[in-house]
């Protein structure tokens, strides 16, 4: 992935759509807090970021690939990466 890549997508606007699905102030969407442990993100919670994520992106996540989706900074890298190769 190239930084022009990374910088294509928004860390904060991810951070930002994070927070509002899961109903948690942006600041406490930290770029390591994990998604599950931290934040308390269950596997339907993770569905509906990941659909949110599809739609602003236009891009395919596949199901096994939400699994990945540990925290913040993992999926900026999994998004930008998705809309290089878009």
């Amino acid at each position: 992935m190239s930084d022009n890549q990374a910088a294509a997508v928004d860390i904060d606007d991810i951070r930002a759509l994070i927070a509002e699905e899961i109903e948690l102030p942006v600041e406490e969407v930290t770029d390591e807090a994990d998604l599950a442990g931290d934040l308390e993100v269950d596997s339907l919670a993770a569905m509906e970021i990941a659909v949110q994520l599809e739609k602003r992106y236009r891009i395919k996540i596949d199901e096994e690939e939400i699994s990945t989706f540990t925290s913040l900074s993992v999926i900026h890298r999994f998004i930008a990466a998705k809309v290089g190769t878009g």
